[in-house]
């Protein structure tokens, strides 16, 4: 088994499109400067892609503390976020987030985006913006398996947001993984379960815009299947990092019973 990093996948903001990079910099929180924030509405809840694709479309970065937001070639905004007071949001059932509400002029550029009154929160920890593990896992494979666009083209991975993609492994391969470390770069991996998809995935993720059904190509292929949030349909599986370093496009994934510092079970 050939097992390579094909891609890696990254955004500043929840939400917002995300940008394939060469190479991240993992640490036991998740990818360095991956879903440091994220956007809530008037009563400190999470604006998900599955409640509005706005900000598909819009990219962030945040690079020596800067964050710049951008849409196309144009940077729309960019500063040191100067922090507020503590916050507490609500992502999905039992899930919350501890952060801090992002002064200046960001609710302004963001709401204008979003058509409606909305907020920027820092998380309280580093990429603390995540659902439920801090690192997804994915191959091109199992994409590839599900079918197509609906205009007949390749479905994109860009769809199901995972951090690292991988190439070289049949489809679905990685489900089989829960409880292995992966050693990849300078990394080691313990992967998890699968991935119960929400209805993120509908959006085309260049524009936002409604097309193939997702979550019907994967029920089709692969039926509902049991996850760490119940029975549902997915693709993909999480993973934590036992140990901290760099990742790059190209680099080999190995698989290996995780002995010793790499013995955190799931």
């Amino acid at each position: 088994m050939n097992v390579i990093v094909s891609r890696l996948s990254i955004t500043a903001i929840k939400g917002f499109g995300i940008r394939e990079v060469p190479e991240i910099d993992l640490r036991s929180h998740g990818a360095v400067g991956n879903r440091e924030f994220f956007v809530v509405d008037e009563d400190h809840r999470l604006l998900s892609l599955t409640r509005t694709p706005a900000f598909v479309s819009y990219w962030a970065v945040v690079s020596d503390d800067r964050l710049q937001v951008g849409r196309g070639a144009d940077i729309l905004l960019q500063d040191v976020p100067a922090l507020g007071g503590p916050v507490r949001s609500h992502f999905f059932g039992q899930r919350f987030v501890e952060g801090h509400r992002v002064l200046g002029p960001w609710d302004e550029l963001l709401s204008d985006v979003a058509r409606r009154r909305v907020g920027l929160v820092k998380a309280a920890t580093p990429a603390g913006g995540f659902d439920v593990h801090p690192a997804t896992l994915q191959s091109e494979a199992s994409v590839a398996a599900l079918g197509t666009e609906a205009d007949g083209s390749a479905l994109d991975p860009r769809r199901f947001r995972a951090l690292i993609t991988c190439d070289g492994m049949d489809a679905f391969e990685e489900d089989t993984w829960s409880g292995l470390s992966a050693l990849v770069g300078s990394c080691a991996l313990i992967i998890g379960g699968s991935v119960r998809r929400c209805a993120a995935i509908q959006r085309h993720p260049a524009d936002g815009s409604p097309g193939v059904d997702a979550l019907r190509l994967i029920k089709d292929r692969r039926g509902v299947r049991s996850t760490e949030l119940g029975h549902g349909l997915a693709l993909g599986v999480y993973a934590q990092i036992s140990t901290d370093g760099v990742v790059k496009v190209g680099d080999q994934l190995r698989l290996a019973p995780p002995t010793g510092a790499l013995s955190r079970r799931w």
